[in-house]
């Protein structure tokens, strides 16, 4: 009966004992936290980084929103008031003559046009415009907390909407300092999210570059359609439209000209993912562009080698023919050198050649 191994029977035999250690629940925490804890830092340091600065920003630059808010309804209101009793004056003084009034309440309201177009320059002026005449309803603050998380997150991801902007000098400096330590923390954490999943996928792809560079691909292609279509049924716009801004997002395009109508921490999650995706993709197909033409250049190098090798042996070949016509060798010597020099300039493959007639009228002429 065979003996079992390990126990006393090992010990009395002199065989190793191997001793399996139970792991504790703290060990198998501590390892999981030293295998992923970088990258659940990076994670945790770029979401903590945004919010200081939206913070930081909103706090800053709300007190400066609302005294420009204050200075421009109070010059609104007196604009307002300087064109309406220009209008009753000019009403009183020309009563009688109507082609006068015309042209004087005409050239009034191109004043005020003018100044109006002037004030309005101005974002928390212009805000207080839209909400005045478009939206019907109450001044709408620029920096609130959704703003400034997503003008933060925009920042550090350079998306850059350009809704809202700092108004105060110091902000701009603050701003210039933030972006540049922002934006390559916020590039090394999608690098590190990108390289994860892309670690993952090759390994489930079994190292098949192109059909990682193809599922690639077709996934940026449907994040950015998916995105585009559930945009466009929240928000109620056009699928066109909707397309058109998921895209220009995850391509860190940004124009500006459509506003994201949906919950900020939505948008920025589809921002860091759409832009790591994209990180990704243009990683693995420029590196394997670049491969490719690498390889064609060494092959090239080899065709310039052999392309050399072969102008030697024209010239061989020419000079050894104008010597044995001249000297009167046979042709049986001319096919013995030429097979000897293909054997020499390519010993990696046997190359069949035959001399014909021609050789001596060329050789003549």
């Amino acid at each position: 009966m065979a003996r079992k191994a390990g126990g006393l029977a090992a010990i009395m035999s002199g065989q190793p004992v191997v001793v399996v250690k139970k792991r504790s629940v703290f060990w198998r925490l501590r390892h999981l936290t030293r295998q992923g804890g970088l990258h659940v830092g990076l994670i945790l340091l770029c979401i903590v980084y945004v919010h200081v600065g939206a913070l930081f920003f909103m706090y800053y630059e709300s007190p400066e929103e609302e005294r420009i808010h204050r200075k421009n309804t109070k010059r609104f209101a007196s604009l307002r008031e300087n064109f309406l009793s220009s209008v009753e004056r000019v009403k009183l003084e020309d009563a009688y003559d109507e082609r006068r009034v015309n042209e004087s309440v005409s050239r009034l309201i191109d004043e005020y046009s003018k100044h109006m177009f002037q004030l309005f320059k101005n974002p928390v002026a212009a805000n207080m415009f839209d909400c005045l005449f478009y939206a019907k309803s109450n001044y709408t603050p620029l920096w609130t907390t959704d703003s400034s998380l997503l003008f933060t997150a925009t920042t550090i991801i350079p998306v850059g909407y350009g809704y809202i902007a700092p108004l105060t000098s110091t902000g701009r400096i603050v701003l210039c300092i933030y972006a540049a330590f922002g934006i390559p923390l916020a590039l090394v954490m999608m690098s590190d999210v990108g390289k994860f999943f892309a670690d993952a996928f090759v390994k489930f792809f079994h190292e098949n570059i192109t059909a990682f560079m193809v599922v690639l691909i077709f996934l940026l292609v449907a994040y950015s359609l998916i995105g585009g279509i559930a945009y466009s049924k929240v928000t109620g716009v056009s699928m066109i439209e909707g397309i058109y801004f998921s895209t220009i997002t995850i391509f860190t395009i940004g124009y500006g000209d459509i506003s994201p109508a949906v919950p900020v921490y939505v948008v920025i999650v589809f921002i860091v993912f759409g832009v790591a995706l994209v990180t990704i993709a243009i990683d693995v197909v420029a590196a394997n562009i670049i491969h490719h033409i690498h390889y064609m250049g060494r092959q090239v190098g080899k065709a310039r080698i052999i392309a050399d090798k072969m102008l030697s042996f024209v010239e061989l070949l020419i000079i050894f023919c104008y010597q044995s016509f001249q000297l009167g060798g046979g042709m049986y010597l001319m096919k013995s050198l030429l097979v000897f020099n293909f054997k020499v300039l390519f010993p990696f493959q046997f190359v069949c050649f035959e001399v014909t007639s021609e050789c001596s009228t060329i050789m003549t002429l």
